[in-house]
């Protein structure tokens, strides 16, 4: 069970940011409500921004003030019970937000960026580039995020009424792990749990935050996209061979030696290193910097590792043109043959092809914004 959550280090000089909370509250009703009321052609003001309705009336687009951030999100009600919201905004000063998200299943898949999450109960996890997080929200749950300054963010969040789950995924019960099902069924509670992205999940995040379409098409793309997003993420879930080292236990200091390592993995994919290079490096032996991994990230290190550099090559190959050979070698990859191979293993695709599929979504985006006359 890949969980990144552990109990927050005493202290008692530190002050919970439910103490002292500046932040604006992001509630289910208030985002319905501002898609009822997108109507009003000068938008919806809140805290923090405005709220437009999108053109084609399928959802609004959440601006943050300019002291605020830079870009917001977009947000979309692309089925009963079901919504989505597209993420994409650089904090211009620290910004705590405070969630209630009550009777809901929330999915939020990260690809650039990271925030930390603290729930009232002391218990700590993290929004993480390269995972999923999800988490089931009981009626008056709270739980606060923090955006710190300067640091690009970017993911997908699904969220799913849990009353209306199955008629808005066609699932069954039995289709679903136990700890979901039992949210699902009965509303017990399932505390934030973070499940590592494969590689066709981490494709199905960008391609839904690149909206290739409009209106109807937007909507009808957004809704099968976020299904298909929701299966990767929960076949990951129930296929989680980790339930045996969910009660190992380790230390604040721990949970920094491994953050650590994964920093050093994400800018030194170009240079070779041994697992036992990089276990010294952060102060940790061999075996438990492994373990730490397993629990912490869902894999072994060169697994991980490997993760990684996929996730650093699609990202070069569908926004950059870079030659094959330098994106290659930006992830780590010292022959083409090998970065070739490894790509088309991960995607399905040659790293070409996957240049010309971005290419002709790119141009389908473009001729679908081009004002009819």
């Amino acid at each position: 069970m890949a969980h990144v959550t552990a109990p927050a280090a005493p202290s008692s000089e530190a002050q919970s940011p439910f103490e002292a909370r500046t932040s604006r509250i992001t509630a289910m009703e208030d985002l319905l409500a501002t898609l009822k009321a997108q109507q009003s052609p000068e938008g919806v003001r809140t805290g923090d921004g405005w709220r437009h309705p999108l053109p084609d009336g399928s959802g609004f687009r959440h601006d943050y003030d300019a002291d605020v951030a830079r870009g917001g999100w977009d947000f979309y009600l692309v089925g009963e019970g079901l919504s989505v919201a597209l993420v994409e905004f650089v904090a211009c000063r620290k910004i705590a937000k405070l969630h209630s998200l009550g009777d809901h299943l929330v999915i939020s898949a990260v690809i650039e960026g990271s925030s930390p999450i603290t729930a009232p109960c002391g218990v700590h996890g993290e929004l993480s580039n390269g995972y999923c997080t999800i988490y089931g929200m009981q009626t008056g749950e709270e739980f606060e995020t923090v955006y710190e300054s300067g640091r690009p963010l970017k993911w997908v969040s699904i969220f799913i009424d849990r009353h209306a789950f199955f008629n808005a995924t066609r699932m069954q019960g039995q289709d679903l792990p136990p700890a979901l099902r039992d949210f699902i069924e009965s509303g017990m509670r399932l505390p934030h749990r973070n499940i590592p992205l494969s590689n066709a999940a981490s494709l199905t995040v960008q391609q839904m935050l690149e909206r290739p379409f409009k209106g109807g098409l937007q909507r009808a793309y957004l809704h099968g996209k976020a299904l298909e997003l929701i299966c990767h993420v929960l076949f990951t879930m129930a296929h989680d061979s980790l339930e045996e080292l969910s009660d190992v236990a380790f230390s604040a200091a721990d949970y920094a030696k491994l953050e650590k390592a994964m920093a050093y993995i994400r800018r030194s994919l170009d240079e070779p290193f041994s697992i036992a290079e990089l276990a010294t490096a952060v102060g940790m032996t061999r075996q438990r910097l492994q373990l730490g991994f397993r629990v912490v990230y869902g894999d072994t290190v060169g697994r991980i590792r490997d993760k990684v550099r996929m996730e650093r090559a699609l990202n070069l190959v569908r926004s950059s043109t870079l030659s094959m050979i330098d994106i290659g070698l930006e992830a780590g990859y010292e022959h083409p043959a090998s970065f070739t191979r490894a790509f088309k293993a991960a995607f399905g695709v040659s790293p070409a092809r996957m240049r010309r599929l971005s290419e002709q979504s790119a141009l389908t985006t473009r001729v679908a914004e081009t004002p009819q006359i």
